[in-house]
């Protein structure tokens, strides 16, 4: 039998190995409480593959110095806490060194050690697998992690009396070979990402979306108006309104009888459209007077076919030249307020981002 310390080490070494720690969703969030990494030691004794061993090694409080005989790992100097040595690195061929195998009886509280005694006697294992339903009931069947790849190929390889376990036939195949037979199955190009199934936890595609999430933050928020991008202010859509550049001679005011009220904004644009389309349209809180500005600048034939045809309830709408006050004023009115919708957008795609973040608070975890 292992020495309870051999087994300490070796489990925890596991838990913070490549090829565990960026796929732990639960690890991997305590991992990020701190700058530096570290796991509280006694949270770690209290996962269920852990107390035994601990409880035999003598408890808890022995755990520190058995971390400590670790090359991998690193332990605090009050033996409250304990993180890797090295960087976290991507596992590039991760498949390729793991194989599917079913055929197994149902689950006992020692299929796990039973199932990693049984691998590790085809070569040095990095993880055995156990696959689970929606339900978290044990299917039977396993994926192992081998260390190398020929590890993995000469398990495959051997007959299949070899690679029974206890006197029943397995079936046995490359990982990536299963992967591809289930795809076909479901009718599922490999790789493709299927939306509709959940998919596992991994670190490396959490870190490169907020990444990406800090890059597209980090860009300046803009808004185009008459060609020209104006950096907006994301906190308060403020911008440099001495950037502002408009064309003069292209805006005009127009007012209507008072008694048309809430008619003149609905029917106003779309009666000046069929003359000349106007580009946004400002009116004052009664709706009967406000600017429209255009693409090019009004002759004055413009207005007076305008004052000739523009009629809204059979009322005719008066059109005038404003004031290069009045006109300035009017672009100034036109970009706070595109200003404003920019940054609405901005921010509500902002809380979509974060919605679909991960939530490592919610949900229990199930530990081994």
């Amino acid at each position: 039998m292992e020495d309870p310390s051999q087994t300490i080490l070796n489990q925890v070494e596991f838990y913070f190995a490549d090829t565990n720690l960026p796929f732990d969703k639960f690890l991997w969030s305590l991992t990020k409480k701190n700058d530096e990494g570290w796991v509280p030691i006694s949270t770690i004794a209290s996962f269920k593959r852990m107390r035994e061993p601990v409880e035999k090694a003598g408890g808890a409080d022995k755990v520190a110095d058995i971390l400590r005989q670790s090359s991998k790992l690193a332990v605090s100097e009050d033996g409250g806490n304990v993180k890797r040595v090295t960087e976290l690195k991507p596992v590039t061929d991760r498949e390729s060194r793991s194989i599917y195998a079913k055929g197994f009886p149902d689950e006992t509280q020692s299929t796990q050690l039973d199932l990693e005694n049984f691998f590790a006697k085809f070569g040095k294992t990095l993880a055995v697998r156990m696959r689970r339903d929606e339900k978290k009931a044990f299917k039977n069947s396993v994926f192992v992690e081998f260390e190398s790849v020929d590890d993995a190929k000469k398990f495959l390889e051997l007959p299949q009396e070899e690679r029974r376990y206890n006197d029943s036939d397995l079936l046995t195949m490359a990982k990536d070979a299963y992967v591809e037979m289930k795809c076909k199955e479901k009718g599922i190009t490999p790789g493709s990402g299927n939306k509709k199934s959940k998919g596992h936890f991994n670190a490396f595609k959490e870190e490169n979306k907020k990444n990406k999430d800090s890059e597209k933050a980090a860009q300046p928020l803009t808004m185009t108006l008459m060609g020209k991008d104006i950096e907006v202010n994301k906190e308060n859509g403020q911008f440099d309104e001495s950037a502002l550049q408009f064309t003069p001679g292209s805006v005009l005011k127009w007012s209507a009888p008072s008694s048309l009220g809430d008619m003149v904004f609905r029917d106003l644009k779309s009666s000046m459209k069929q003359h000349i389309e106007p580009s946004f349209v400002i009116v004052d809180d009664a709706k009967t007077n406000g600017m429209s500005g255009y693409k090019r600048p009004v002759e004055d034939g413009d207005i007076s076919t305008l004052n000739n045809n523009v009629k809204v309830n059979d009322v005719a709408v008066s059109f005038t030249r404003p004031s290069q006050e009045e006109e300035k004023q009017y672009y100034l009115e036109n970009a706070k307020n595109m200003a404003q919708a920019v940054l609405t957008r901005h921010n509500e795609a902002g809380k979509k981002r974060k919605g679909g973040g991960q939530n490592f608070g919610n949900k229990k975890q199930r530990r081994n």
